[in-house]
Order: C-alpha cells, then structure tokens, then sequence
C-alpha cells in the first residue's frame, strides 16, 4: 500500500513532500521566505496538522511489523543526529537521492534523535515519516534517546520537539500532532545490520549483562551463513525487546538492552578519563548519568563473537560530522551542522562495495549559485571535472554553495581492513554530483504555492491512508 503512494501525486505522504517543498523555496509574490511557511489561514495549518497525524498513524502500523533489529542491504547511506535541522536534510536529499528513494538503488538508514534543539523538528519529522510511507523498505528508522515524549519534551532543548509542535499548530492540535509522531517513536526499530556486517545503532554497543554468549556447541559461523550463530543470537535477543514501548528507560519499567542501544557512548580516551570501566570493558556513563560507556576491547570482543567488522553509531557531535574510533571499528556520525551554534560539519555514510564512504556537506559561502538551474551547471561541471580526473568534490551546502577544491577531502574505511585509508570517494561524489544535476521541480511547487495552498485536496481520509 505504501510503496504504491510512491506514485500517486494525491496520496497523503506525496501531498506532505509536496508541502515542504512549498517550505523549503522561497515565494515572491507571497513575501515568503525560504525554509518557512510564511503567513497560511489556520484552516491549511490544521489540513497540515492532520495529514501528518494520519500518516503517522499509518507508520506507527508498518513499523509495529518491523523486528526491532533489521538486516538491510548495500549499497546504504546512513545518517546520524538531524535535531530538527531540515537544511541539512534536505541538502543530503538534493544530492543523493534527488530522483527519491525509491527510485535510487541504495537503501537509507536514519539513527534517530531527529528531533529538539534545531528549528525545525516537525519539518523533519515530517519528511521522514512521508518517505517511510513511500518507501517502506528502504527508509529505515532507527530510534535514538530523543525519541522519547520525556526528553523531546524537555523545555531547556529551546525548543523542543513538544514546543515547536505548539509554536507551528497552537497548543491543542501541536499537543495531537507531538502524541500521533511520538506514537510512532514507541515503535521505532533500535539496531539495523548492514550486509551482515555493519552494526547501525543510536547509541553503542550492548553491556554483557543483556546479551547472552552463544553455547560452546554452536555451529561455526562459516557453516551457518547469514552472520553466524553469534549474531543470530544477537539479533534475536534485540527482536525479543517489545515492540511498542514508550518508556524505555528500565528505571521506570522499560528495557535495559534498548538503553543501552540508545544511550551508550565509548568511553574517553584521555589518560585516566576510562578508569571505571570494568575488566569486561564496560562501566557506568557518568558523563550522562544514564546507561554505560565501552571501551576498545569490549567493541572488538563484541564484533568478534556477532560476527560483525563494524559498528557505526551516532549520538554525540563531531567537529568534522564524523569521526573513526576504537582502532578503525567504530564511527560516530552526526548530519546537523552547527549544532547548538557550533562550527560542526554535517557528515553521512555510504556503505557500498566492502567500504565505507564519508560524504560531508561543505558550508563554504563561495561561490553562492542562487538558482537551480545555475546550482545543477555548477555540479554538472564538477561531476565532468571528476570525471577526468582533474578536481574533487563537495556535496553542496544548504545555501547552494559549491565547496572548494581544497577542502574536498573525503575518506573510506575498508570493511573487515585493519586501518582507516584516506581517499576523495569519487564514485560516491560522482553520483552526488549526477543526482545533483537532475534539475526541475522547484518551478512546480512555487507554482502550486502561490495557488491554492500548499496541501491540494482531497484531504486525507479517517485513519490516515493514502
């Protein structure tokens, strides 16, 4: 049902795209801004508040069908902490998957707190939860710590995900809109494992207190296929976590493992800094009061009994968007550029052919190209550039800006290598750039906007179908 809205212009998630379209470009005639909704009747906020009610609703039902760890294919592109920062996002979408996901062959992996602290959490709740509909099976999202009604709830995050529900909707309908996504929160997935390989999760690896060594009688995992019994007994202690659980935190009923996978960090490396953890490599995360910390034995012992090479989490912001830790096995990814006001990059993930590619998004304000047609040239000659082998890339930053040759560094991890290897990731760029390219569409969307509103009819119907 789903994946047939993909193609229907009318259903309720292509009608939600649609709408943040109307968002993201500026109208002239209307004295509308970009990236706002400008002034709209209250009867179109409230058409809007309920077409995101319904397809969460719808939502919340495909992702009640979902294990709580899923196996997802490669290629993927995996993006960390968004934080209510649709720029970026949308930044990540114009030159990845322009044409959309379902018509782009890779998958997509999202490792929650999408939410709080950036200006735009419904915006970007919005958007994730259209392209799931659309795409069941391809847009994976994982939850993080933030996904939770007590922490996007929490009025000190200015603003919060429950505040900018208010501020967009006014208190009644922004209280319905923040109830009907974090409905979908209770149910999000916790782990997703790429290729058999890559462990994808919010937080970090699991103490050893909730997951269980397999027997000594186990099969080897090069007779079992699929990742081995060590992994298979991984997967399915995560699926054995409820499926609706809107408290996960155990110290009020929840779960231990799912705390675990949302809160862990790796323990600091400074001299003295890991000095509680345990001879098992775990210790108590003093730094947030909540869960545990790992250190680089525990991670290596982990991989090596799930059959794993990697662990890629999110959860605490880089300087660069990303960062390789714990000897090469662990990366830790965060996608919302200047986070809290600070200088931080944006950074995703391509898991493709035994690697693991960097795609940073470059904020350089020159050159800025103001147009579409002018910012798909530009890229069209930087992906000829690339092609013969005379330039390298950036992925172009919100404001359209190319990034200059000189700060186009971008590297690869090899999966199951010993090192992090430095490289430019051209293929992957090549394909940003192409899909950059594909130009159109803005015309349409200004175009409808200035019309009759920025959702068409019908509405969406009881119950939130397409």
């Amino acid at each position: 049902r789903g994946e047939a809205a993909a193609y229907d212009v009318n259903s309720a998630p292509n009608q939600l795209l649609e709408a943040l379209r109307f968002f993201e470009m500026p109208v002239a005639d209307k004295s509308k801004l970009p990236f706002s909704w400008g002034s709209q009747p209250a009867g179109q906020m409230e058409m809007l508040a309920r077409y995101i009610e319904g397809v969460a609703k719808e939502v919340r039902r495909l992702c009640l069908m979902e294990p709580r760890c899923i196996h997802v294919r490669a290629p993927c592109y995996i993006l960390g902490d968004l934080h209510g920062n649709f720029q970026d996002l949308v930044a990540f979408e114009k030159a990845l998957w322009r044409i959309g996901p379902s018509l782009s062959p890779a998958n997509f992996v999202f490792l929650g707190d999408y939410v709080d602290r950036g200006q735009h959490s419904v915006e970007v709740m919005t958007y994730l939860l259209a392209q799931k509909l659309v795409c069941p099976h391809k847009f994976i999202l994982l939850r993080g710590n933030h996904e939770t009604r007590t922490q996007n709830s929490f009025p000190d995050y200015r603003p919060s995900f429950h505040c900018s529900c208010r501020n967009l909707f006014g208190d009644v309908t922004g209280d319905q809109v923040w109830e009907a996504v974090n409905s979908v929160f209770d149910v999000l997935p916790l782990a997703a494992i790429i290729d058999h390989s890559i462990f994808c999760v919010h937080g970090g690896i699991p103490s050893p207190t909730f997951i269980s060594r397999p027997g000594p009688d186990a099969p080897s995992p090069r007779h079992t296929g699929g990742g081995g019994p060590g992994q298979a007994q991984l997967v399915a202690e995560i699926n054995r976590v409820p499926r609706n659980l809107p408290q996960p935190d155990p110290s009020q009923g929840g779960n231990g493992l799912a705390w675990d996978l949302l809160w862990n960090d790796p323990a600091p490396t400074a001299p003295g800094a890991g000095a509680g953890v345990g001879p098992d490599g775990f210790g108590d995360n003093t730094g947030r009061g909540t869960a545990h910390i790992f250190n680089a034995d525990a991670l290596n012992t982990f991989l090596r009994v799930h059959s794993l090479t990697h662990l890629v989490r999110a959860h605490e912001v880089r300087k660069s968007g990303f960062q390789v830790q714990q000897h090469a096995k662990m990366v830790t990814l965060f996608s919302s550029s200047g986070y809290c006001g600070a200088t931080n990059e944006a950074c995703c993930i391509l898991a493709c052919e035994g690697k693991i590619r960097f795609i940073r998004l470059d904020h350089s304000s020159t050159p800025t190209l103001g147009s579409l047609a002018s910012r798909a040239a530009a890229a069209s000659a930087v992906a000829a550039a690339i092609a013969s082998g005379q330039g390298h890339t950036c992925v172009p930053a919100p404001n359209g800006a190319l990034a200059a040759p000189a700060a186009a560094a971008h590297g690869h991890v090899t999966i199951g290598g010993k090192k992090t290897v430095s490289g430019s990731s051209r293929e992957a760029l090549l394909l940003a750039a192409a899909n950059r390219s594909a130009s159109g569409g803005g015309e349409e969307w200004r175009r409808h906007g200035s019309g009759k509103g920025f959702i068409g009819s019908p509405p969406c119907r009881p119950g939130g179908g397409p």
